[in-house]
C-alpha cells in the first residue's frame, strides 16, 4: 500500500511522512505525469501548489481503480475550487478536500484512511472497471488517444445506426472538422445511399442479435470517388449485457485493391505470354521424328516419344537426329529447375545440338563440346545452372549402342529375351552434369543389341514422382518395363504414365516428364 504525494513543500511533506495515520504505509513523492507511473497509488495527497485541480481530479477519477485522494487547497482558493471539484461531473467520490490548516489536514488524513478501509472491507469486484490496463491508467484516456491518432475508420453506433463516437480519421475523411459534427448522424448523411442502405441493414442485423459479427469488403462513393473499405462490425453491449447498437473498424484498402487489380492484369498478361511460349516450346519439341529404314523399306529402329511439361515451360529436352550414315543420335536432357530459366537453357541446348551435328556419331566429342558451350554461355550470368543428360548413338548396321551419361542415369536397357533382366544404364562411365565443369572429358559405353531389344530414355519426373515420402523409383520403372517388353511402344509409354499417376494418386506431376522408347528391328 503506497501513500503518494505531489506539489507539497518540505514542511507538508514532512507532515505527511510523520503522520501516525500512515505509519504502516510507504510514503513516496511522485511527479507528473502520474498516469502510467510505476507505482500502484492507493492514496494520493495533492499539495496546494498544484493548479488545474479539476483536470487532475477528473484524470485520476477515470483510472481503472482510482486512488483515494486528498486535495489540500489554500484558504484563499478553497471556496471557489471546492465548489468546482465537488460538483464537477467528471470528479469521482474518492476525491476529498481540505483547507491548508493543521486541523483540516489531520481530519482529511483520517477521512481518506477510513474511506479506503471501508472500500477494502467490501471486497468489491474491480473487474467492472475493465482489466485491459494497469490501475493508474484511464480507459477513457486510452480510448481518446486511439480515436484521436489512429488512421482507421473507428465508429460506435446506436440501434438506429446513429454515430455515438467516431475517430478523427473518419471525421476528416467525411469532410468534417471535429467529431462532434458527425455524432448523431447516420451513413445516409455522409455516404452514398447504396452504401448507407447496406450498412444500415447489416448494423440492424447486428443490433437485433441476428448477426454475431460481420466482415466484408465493399466500395463506397464519396465526393465523386470510389474507395474500397474492409470492415469488421460487432454488437455493442452495455455492461448489463443489453444490446445497444454496433461498433466497428473499417480500413481503407483502395490502394491494395488497385495494386491487386494491376497484379491480376500483369498475371493475366504473363499467363498469356507463358502460354504462347509453352505452345512454341511444345511445337519445337514435337519435331518430326525421323524414320530409320533400310533401302528396301524395312524398319531398323522403332521409336516413339512422350513429353509432359509440369509447368507452363519445361526444363526437359530431347532430340532425335538421323546421321549422315543412317544412324540415330538421341539426346535427353533435364535442366535443373522449372519455368522460364530452365526453358531458356533448353532453347540454348536445342541450338547447340544443331551446331554439333557434325559430331553426332562421336558421342564423347559431342558431349565434350556441348558441356563447354553451356558452361561458356552461363558463366557470365554468375549463376550455377546445369543439365543432366544421356546421349545415345545407334549404329543400326552393326546393331550397336554407344552412350554417354552426364550427372544422372537416364536410360534402361530391356532385352527382348524375357529370361534376361532389364537394367538401368550403369554408373561406371558417369561424368559431371553438363555446364558444371569446363573441359570435362566424357567417356563412352558400348553395348551390342539384338532384334527386339528396347532402350527407354527418361527424365527424373518419372522415377522421382512421389506419394508422401515414397518415390516411384528406378526399381518400379525397371519392373514395369520388364513386364511390358514387346508391347506396342506408344501404348507402353502411355501405360507407364498411368502407372506413375496411379502410384502418386494424382493426374498432375510435380516435375517435367520426357520419355523416348526405342526398339531394334
Amino acid at each position: 500500500m503506497a501513500v503518494c504525494y505531489i506539489g507539497c513543500d518540505g514542511a507538508l511533506a514532512h507532515r505527511i511522512q510523520s503522520d501516525p495515520t500512515f505509519k504502516t504505509q510507504e510514503v513516496i513523492e511522485v511527479h507528473f505525469p502520474i498516469t502510467a507511473s510505476e507505482y500502484r497509488i492507493d492514496f494520493l495527497i495533492v499539495g496546494p501548489s498544484i493548479t488545474k485541480l479539476t483536470h487532475l481530479a477528473a484524470t485520476i477519477s477515470d483510472w481503472a481503480i482510482p486512488p483515494v485522494a486528498l486535495f489540500i487547497l489554500p484558504e484563499d482558493r478553497y471556496a471557489v475550487e471546492s465548489e468546482q471539484l465537488l460538483h464537477h461531473p467528471r470528479v469521482g467520490r474518492s476525491i476529498f478536500l481540505s483547507e491548508d490548516t493543521e486541523v483540516d489536514i489531520s481530519s482529511g488524513f483520517a477521512t481518506i484512511q477510513a474511506f479506503y478501509q471501508k472500500r477494502e472491507s467490501l471486497a468489491l469486484d474491480h473487474s467492472v472497471s475493465g482489466n485491459y490496463n494497469i490501475n493508474n491508467i484511464s480507459p477513457r484516456w486510452l480510448f481518446q488517444t486511439l480515436m484521436e491518432h489512429l488512421d482507421e475508420y473507428i465508429y460506435f453506433k446506436d440501434a438506429d445506426s446513429r454515430f455515438l463516437a467516431v475517430s478523427r480519421y473518419l471525421t476528416e475523411n467525411c469532410g468534417k472538422a471535429e467529431p462532434c459534427e458527425v455524432i448523431g448522424k447516420t451513413d445516409f448523411d455522409l455516404f452514398d445511399s447504396g452504401h448507407a442502405q447496406e450498412a444500415f441493414k447489416d448494423e440492424r442485423d447486428i443490433a437485433t442479435g441476428k448477426l454475431k459479427e460481420l466482415y466484408k469488403e465493399e466500395s463506397v462513393e464519396r465526393g465523386g470517388k470510389t474507395i474500397w473499405v474492409s470492415s469488421r462490425k460487432l454488437p455493442l453491449r452495455t455492461r448489463s449485457n443489453y444490446l445497444a447498437g454496433s461498433f466497428g473498424l473499417s480500413r481503407d484498402i483502395t490502394d491494395e485493391k488497385e495494386l491487386h487489380k494491376k497484379l491480376e492484369e500483369n498475371h493475366e498478361r504473363m499467363q498469356a505470354e507463358l502460354l504462347l511460349a509453352r505452345n512454341l516450346q511444345s511445337t519445337l519439341m514435337r519435331q518430326n521424328v525421323p524414320t530409320f529404314q533400310t533401302t528396301d523399306g524395312q524398319t531398323q529402329l522403332e521409336l516413339t516419344t512422350k513429353y509432359i511439361p509440369s509447368f507452363h515451360l519445361s526444363g526437359d529436352f530431347y532430340s532425335v537426329i538421323k546421321t549422315e550414315n543412317g544412324g540415330a543420335s538421341v539426346l535427353v536432357a533435364d535442366v535443373m529447375g522449372h519455368g522460364v530459366r530452365a526453358a531458356m537453357v533448353t532453347a540454348m541446348i536445342q541450338i547447340a545440338v544443331q551446331q554439333l551435328q557434325p559430331y553426332a556419331e562421336q558421342p564423347e566429342e559431342f558431349m565434350n563440346r556441348l558441356n563447354d558451350m553451356i558452361h561458356r554461355t552461363m558463366q557470365p550470368i554468375g549463376q550455377t545452372i546445369f543439365a543432366t543428360a544421356v546421349y545415345c548413338y545407334f549404329d543400326l548396321e552393326k546393331k550397336e549402342l554407344s552412350y554417354v551419361q552426364a550427372g544422372a542415369r537416364h536410360g534402361v536397357y530391356v532385352p527382348t529375351d524375357k529370361s534376361e533382366s532389364a537394367a538401368i544404364f550403369p554408373n561406371e562411365s558417369m561424368r559431371p552434369a553438363l555446364g558444371l565443369i569446363p573441359s570435362t572429358e566424357y567417356s563412352v559405353t558400348s553395348q551390342s543389341l539384338k532384334a527386339g531389344d528396347e532402350i527407354i530414355l527418361y527424365t527424373d519426373g518419372v522415377i522421382e514422382a512421389a506419394l508422401g515420402e515414397e518415390e516411384y523409383s528406378e526399381d518400379r520403372l525397371i519392373a514395369f518395363l520388364a513386364e511390358h517388353r514387346r508391347d506396342n511402344l506408344h501404348d507402353m509409354l502411355d501405360s507407364l504414365i498411368e502407372s506413375v499417376q496411379t502410384f502418386t494418386n494424382r493426374t498432375d506431376l510435380d516435375d517435367d516428364v520426357c520419355l523416348i522408347g526405342m526398339r531394334i528391328r
